[in-house]
């Protein structure tokens, strides 16, 4: 019987080691009944030292075998041994002898000796590692299977016995007397712990911790999510193990009823137009007591709103009766309340049940975050779910985001919103975002926004607001809107500062219902505004604002865009004249961009240029050529010569973003000729992507034998035949600090193209002479 050492050292006192023999090396494969271990047994049991057992087993294994196949059952075992010696680490260590070993299949034993080991204390320490055990191999095996599993542990202690057997027979006995427990019932531990359960639920001892759901096109916080944690330092302090108990012991309800009351009061005034996520298990939504108008009276006492509030239901659970679970949901949406799916790509339901349950958001389980930026499948995933989420019109939010990398190739994509331990950590009171994600952020966002440099800020297209106080009533404004026929809006602000909109279609669709006038013409304007209206800065492109304006819910599309100076209402922009300074700024561009990829032409070049060297600040300006581009192109047709372009023009980008800074600029300037603009101290590392990366994709655009020959024939440019490599890309630099002329530029890139060229492969080379405005100043 084999059993390994934790690679913590046991702490054996020395009075268990009369044999004097030494500690055998940490992770030394040794007999349970052979010494050390034998003796150090013997000599407890002697000195009647308890030593305990705990059997755990996971229910069902030979038909998780046999449906799955060997391979998905040994990876099951495999990860509970793992996860059992690191629980083991962190909850027994204490004790002086702590021993485990993986008998057959799913069978694991756990054998611990020591003075504090009381029957009591074996049988609380065996239900809490099972519960942990069992919410740590959760994901494992819904990720393997699809399906949950559910483990049973047995405890038992060992007898002193006598003579050479003595040992082994007590074993055989305790082994047998733990299986019996686990075949009475599947958790024969949690009686112990079902009063400090209910202790929690009826002491207020859940608590909320939130962590920000952030607008990843726009940069702000968009909601909070209220996560439960059980009190500090308890044995439910974990949510894994709160929910995971209640699961097993039917208290699911009266759980997530103290989780939403904790979320709610310690919620606070969130601001404008911000939500809170509150998890919802599926099967509490048919709990009598989960009804709104419970959940309405606590919103109204915290001055929220059902809208403020989006039901997250996580996808991990099965839904048995569909029926009954859509016709409550579309009760509580009638209500106002907004709804999620959450772990999406993980558990039961799919894509299937998605599209039955139409919710407002989808999010994307972690396991799909985790590697975005370096994962062309996941990208691939993801891409779909935003293409899906266009279709049925809700919106993306990637859970689990956890590095720089992650986040800025999640906007890069147009993800929706995002959250994850970089972009904040759960905490309480609400955290804010950290000021590193919110730099990637807006850099992210410029960076997509690039191509239109040209465009105007929202500011200079915005009118003059109306705008009333907060305090002000819904009878007053009335009778402003039907003394001013023109007005269509009206801003509700604090002090200076808004906070909602009203508009005329808004207040008769509220006044116009049954006892409406009754209800509300005392109210303040505050009880019927909408409270979420699209509010940017003064500073911010119109294209951003069109675009955000048209990603509203369908009944907001057309309603007025609050514009604010230093966080101040500077005005009001209708979405006609969003629409009109778009399609005038799209008109500019179009005179100047390349039909082929897109990219600004020779009038946006020479515009850039021109500001750069005008502002003094040094510059490099970089020169882009491919060589042996006339053979192929000659050779394989004018199609996949454009394409050939466009590969180029795509990996330039990418160097730019990978390598750049926001203000950085690529313009195509005609063929297969490209102009970079950057800073000195990046230009080397973009041409070295930009090499790089063409090396490794040109030869893919050729056919095999081409490829295997590593060269076609053709004839270049003077009408000489002869063998010619691959298509590859020359870069010349040329830098620029002061008193800078386009001329001297392009004198300068002219030597410098000539020079990159006369070298084979994909090469980029720099002007070592200096900067160029510097000699000219010298």
């Amino acid at each position: 019987m084999a059993v390994s050492i934790m690679d913590f050292k046991p702490r054996l006192e020395q009075r268990f080691l009369r044999t004097g023999k030494p500690t055998p090396p940490l992770g030394r494969t040794l007999t349970l009944f052979d010494p050390p271990h034998r003796d150090i047994l013997e000599n407890m049991l002697s000195l009647g030292q308890p030593v305990g057992i705990m059997l755990f087993e996971i229910q069902d294994f030979y038909m998780f075998s046999r449906i799955y196949g060997q391979d998905v059952s040994d990876a099951l075992a495999a990860a509970m041994e793992g996860e059992l010696a690191s629980l083991a680490r962190e909850q027994v260590q204490g004790l002086p002898l702590v021993l485990l070993e993986r008998l057959e299949g799913d069978k694991h034993l756990l054998v611990l000796g020591g003075v504090g080991l009381r029957r009591e204390a074996l049988t609380h320490t065996a239900s809490i590692m099972r519960l942990n055990l069992r919410a740590r191999l959760k994901r494992e095996a819904l990720n393997l299977t699809g399906q949950d599993l559910e483990l049973a542990v047995g405890v038992a202690r060992l007898q002193k016995g006598s003579g050479r057997r003595g040992l082994e027979q007590a074993m055989h006995t305790a082994l047998a007397d733990a299986h019996g427990m686990i075949r009475g019932t599947a958790n024969p531990t949690a009686g112990g712990l079902l009063g400090e359960f209910r202790a929690v639920l009826e002491t207020g001892g859940v608590r909320a911790v939130y962590q920000p759901v952030v607008d990843l096109r726009g940069g702000g916080i968009f909601a909070w999510e209220a996560l439960a944690r059980g009190p500090v330092g308890s044995t439910f302090e974990n949510p894994a193990m709160l929910f995971g108990f209640a699961e097993e012991n039917n208290l699911v309800f009266p759980l997530e009823r103290a989780c939403r009351a904790a979320a709610l009061t310690g919620f606070g005034n969130p601001g404008s137009g911000r939500k809170l996520f509150l998890n919802v298990h599926p099967r509490t939504l048919v709990d009598p007591q989960f009804n709104p108008g419970e959940t309405v009276r606590l919103l109204d006492s915290l001055g929220l709103e059902p809208h403020d509030v989006v039901l997250e239901i996580t996808e991990r659970h099965s839904t048995k009766d569909f029926s009954l679970f859509h016709r409550t949901l579309d009760h509580y949406r009638g209500e106002g309340y907004k709804v999620a799916v959450d772990d999406v790509g993980t558990g039961y339901s799919g894509l299937w049940s998605i599209a039955e349950i139409r919710p407002d958001f989808i999010k994307l389980d972690m396991s799909l975050v985790r590697g975005i930026d370096s994962n062309p499948v996941k990208r691939a995933l993801i891409e779909t779910f935003l293409t899906f989420s266009d279709k049925v019109g809700c919106k993306v939010v990637a859970e689990g985001i956890e590095t720089p990398t992650e986040l800025t190739s999640l906007v890069a994509m147009g993800v929706h919103y995002g959250q994850g331990y970089f972009l904040a950590r759960p905490g309480a009171p609400r955290p804010e975002l950290s000021p590193e994600a919110a730099r990637l952020i807006v850099t992210g966002n410029r960076r997509s926004m690039a191509e239109f440099k040209c465009s105007a800020p929202i500011g200079g297209h915005a009118d003059q607001a109306v705008q009333v106080q907060a305090t002000a009533n819904v009878g007053e404004v009335k009778r402003f809107l039907e003394q001013h026929p023109q007005v269509s809006s009206v801003a509700v602000i604090s002090g200076r500062r808004p906070v909602g909109l009203v508009t005329r279609h808004q207040m008769d669709r509220v006044l116009s219902s049954q006892y409406g006038l009754a209800l509300y013409t005392n109210r303040p304007v505050t009880r019927i505004m909408d409270s979420q209206p699209l509010i940017v800065d003064w500073n911010t492109p119109v294209e951003v604002v069109a675009q955000a304006a048209m990603n509203r819910e369908g009944y907001k599309v057309y309603d007025h865009v609050l514009v604010t100076r230093e966080g101040k209402l500077s005005g009001l922009a209708s979405v006609q004249k969003i629409l009109d300074a778009l399609a005038q700024v799209q008109m500019e561009l179009a005179k100047g961009a390349n039909p082929l990829s897109g990219l600004p032409g020779n009038v946006a070049i020479e515009r850039e240029m021109e500001s750069r060297v005008g502002s003094g600040e040094p510059v490099s300006f970089i020169y882009a050529d491919l060589d042996n581009f006339k053979v192929y192109n000659d050779s394989y047709g004018f199609k996949a010569g454009d394409e050939i372009i466009l590969m180029a023009s795509r990996i330039m980008a990418w160097a730019l973003r990978r390598h750049g800074s926001p203000k950085d600029f690529l313009g195509h300037v005609g063929g297969d000729d490209f102009v970079l603009v950057t800073t000195p101290d990046r230009a080397d590392r973009i041409c070295r992507g930009i090499t790089r990366c063409f090396k490794r994709l040109a030869p893919s655009c050729y056919g095999d034998e081409d490829r295997a020959a590593g060269y076609i024939t053709g004839k270049d440019r003077s009408g000489k035949e002869g063998r010619f490599g691959f298509v590859s890309v020359s870069l010349a630099i040329v830098d620029c600090q002061g008193n800078c002329t386009l001329d001297s530029i392009s004198h300068r890139s002219a030597e410098m193209k000539k020079y990159a060229k006369s070298r084979p492969g994909n090469v980029w080379v720099r002007d070592r002479r200096g900067p160029s405005g510097l000699i000219a100043a010298v």
